[in-house]
């Protein structure tokens, strides 16, 4: 009886082992899956969300910050999370409404993280470097934000992309292959942003010159009627004289 016992108990664990190790594969699976979707959605439209983008990189570094106070403060508990959650919605805040502020922010954290996926950060120099060529983007992303946040976000979904779609499909044992795949899918992502970026410029080109015709053909109508009413003037003087 107690040897029944003990296997049904033995059963019972491995059992509930097996379910729990089933319910974190799909949880992973559906990380993936969600990773994936994001990442092309970034790379694809990157310039087009790059207000929740700077938002939500706003957030992400609100909430190390926050953390980084609450550890110094010795902070527990609720202030804890008090501090981590102000920092997010202050930070996030000012990136969404404050355009360039939030870009900087956008293409440090995009840039780190694809330094932090393609080098080991576990020693001092590679996290030197990441951070440096962070900053490097980030400066230059100010001054010219379109192409910057276009072949940031181009780079930074690519990759996402392919290595989320290498580990979906058990490609783990050649990390190439998940670099290949987001290699590939960060030049598709580049060029169809650029090619929207370049049609959108096209359209604002056309309806400036439409509106200068506009405002031209306006003037010289009124050039004309004024042409018209002065030569009446003048008519009307000969006949009075």
């Amino acid at each position: 009886m107690d040897m029944v016992n003990l296997n049904d108990m033995i059963g019972n664990a491995l059992g509930g082992t097996s379910k729990l190790a089933a319910s974190g594969t799909a949880q992973g699976t559906t990380a993936l899956i969600v990773a994936a979707v994001i990442g092309a959605l970034v790379c694809l439209f990157g310039l087009k969300l790059v207000k929740l983008l700077t938002a939500a990189a706003g957030a992400v570094v609100g909430a190390g910050l926050g953390v980084s106070v609450a550890i110094g403060f010795g902070l527990t508990k609720i202030a804890f999370l008090a501090v981590v959650i102000a920092g997010a919605v202050i930070l996030g805040a000012l990136a969404f409404f404050l355009y360039k502020f939030g870009v900087f922010l956008m293409v440090l954290a995009c840039v780190f993280g694809v330094c932090a996926m393609l080098l080991n950060l576990d020693s001092v120099i590679p996290l030197i470097i990441s951070i440096v060529i962070a900053v490097v983007f980030a400066v230059l992303a100010v001054i010219f934000i379109e192409p910057l946040v276009i072949i940031v976000t181009g780079l930074s979904g690519g990759i996402s992309t392919g290595l989320a779609a290498a580990e979906l499909a058990g490609l783990t044992a050649h990390a190439w292959i998940g670099l290949a795949i987001g290699a590939v899918a960060a030049v598709v992502g580049i060029s169809v942003q650029f090619m929207m970026h370049s049609r959108k410029i096209g359209m604002t080109e056309k309806v400036h010159a439409r509106k200068f015709k506009e405002q031209v053909s306006r003037e010289s109508e009124v050039e004309k009627a004024r042409m018209i009413l002065d030569d009446d003037a003048e008519e009307n003087e000969d006949e009075e004289s």
